[in-house]
């Protein structure tokens, strides 16, 4: 067996498999060892009988076992570590009817992928579920009279996540059905309603998002353009604004800038926009002039110079220190903090309201084409991870660092993350 990500496999493959083992041999004299390093199993009176998990990280690491009967399992073969040389090599162990080779995935994201080529080859059997086919969701439609199963989806989680993902209505289980069809050509489950959210089609449809499907992103140009038209009504006539949440990126030279935002559940407002202002001392005067309230949470970017400004205002300002590249709060989520402060900024957008006239305005439709959100491996399972600032540096992106942006995800995340509000406060602190 292999997998996209090794690391998964043998936290989601083995260790249960391993678990299942000890416990069935404390009720039944069942054979086999279970070995960790690499991750086995072995049986002492037939040395040729065993379950082995294979790194993927070398193709022909698949190849040159051959017995009487062979299983060959691919987990999560759409991950993009997974290609036509490990399907190849896998495949050099499948000799006869006896043998049987067995490919799992969500389905890909395009044709481009390896795994659509086996999709579309006769000589593999192609079985899509979608998860309108779970136990639990047939329970919940009226079609199965038994006991919902723990773990499995349910109707609930499907609704949510279709009202989350394609900011509609659900439009109801017949409705959903009724929008698949299979492809006269390949077979292939296709869906006739392009659109939505790729996430809709490849992890509750099963199908692979069809021409006109939105890729994941923390937030898109429509949200953007929502908030500004909110602007008018919500700012209208408040001229005194008690900000819930503070953001401060502190520029780190090179054209970087320092910006300071105010946040509150519905706008937000830019402070201080300055190019280059100079050391850690320019920088905390900017920040004493623009944030009066000492009990406020202040989410600072604590990377070099921010690190500085930081240690000069933590005794005076409830400042939360911030780093993107550590581990987000929501570690099932998000693979770090800046991922998690770009998705809680998209949640926030779709009450919040933004000054269309204004810098932060501009940037935001141009970073809602460029930021994407990429499934991310880990042993606990899968998260997303946003573009990277070097990425969107780059000419044909941004060309620049999205200082601004930056600054409204901190404040963001300081309003939407319940620890910024209970555990942040005069002193140095890191979550």
């Amino acid at each position: 067996m292999t997998s996209g990500s090794y690391s998964q496999m043998e936290e989601a493959t083995f260790k249960p498999m391993s678990s299942l083992i000890r416990e069935a041999k404390e009720r039944v004299p069942l054979e086999g060892e279970v070995k960790k390093s690499p991750p086995r199993i072995e049986f002492e009176r037939d040395p040729e009988h065993y379950f082995r998990c294979v790194s993927g990280r070398y193709p022909d690491n698949l190849e040159g076992r051959h017995n009487e009967r062979i299983l060959v399992v691919v987990d999560e073969s759409d991950k993009p570590d997974i290609s036509m040389e490990h399907f190849d090599s896998a495949q050099s162990s499948i000799t006869d009817d006896r043998d049987r080779m067995v490919v799992i995935g969500n389905p890909p994201r395009d044709e481009g992928n390896s795994l659509y080529e086996l999709m579309t080859d006769p000589r593999w059997e192609v079985i899509q579920f979608s998860s309108f086919d779970s136990h639990n969701v047939l329970v919940d439609a009226g079609e199965v009279e038994e006991e919902k199963l723990p773990g499995l989806v349910d109707l609930k989680q499907i609704k949510e996540d279709y009202e989350s993902w394609n900011r509609e209505e659900f439009p109801g289980v017949d409705a959903c059905l009724n929008s698949l069809e299979q492809d006269g050509e390949t077979g292939i489950l296709t869906c006739t309603e392009s659109g939505l959210d790729e996430r809709w089609y490849r992890r509750r449809l099963g199908v692979i998002p069809p021409d006109g499907s939105k890729s994941v992103r923390p937030f898109h140009t429509e949200d953007v353009v929502s908030a500004e038209n909110a602007y008018q009504e919500i700012t209208d006539g408040d001229d005194s604004v008690e900000y819930d949440a503070y953001g401060v990126d502190v520029a780190r030279g090179g054209g970087d800038r320092t910006v300071i935002v105010g946040m509150t559940p519905s706008r937000i407002d830019i402070l201080a926009s300055v190019e280059e202002p100079g050391n850690h001392s320019v920088n905390k005067r900017l920040v004493e002039h623009h944030v009066h309230d000492t009990a406020t949470p202040v989410i600072m970017d604590a990377i070099g110079e921010g690190s500085g400004v930081a240690d000069e205002l933590n005794r005076t300002y409830n400042v939360t220190r911030f780093k993107s590249s550590e581990k987000a709060l929501q570690r099932e989520k998000y693979h770090d903090k800046r991922t998690e402060a770009l998705c809680e900024f998209g949640q926030w957008l779709s009450n919040g309201a933004i000054d269309p006239h204004s810098e932060l305005s501009a940037e935001l439709r141009s970073a809602s084409r460029h930021i994407e959100l990429e499934e991310k491996a880990l042993k606990s399972g899968v998260t997303w991870k946003a573009t990277s600032k070097s990425d969107l540096k780059k000419s044909d992106a941004l060309g620049r660092s999205p200082d601004l942006l930056d600054a409204a995800c901190l404040a963001a995340w300081g309003l939407e993350v319940e620890q910024s509000h209970s555990n942040a406060g005069y002193g140095f602190y890191s979550y």
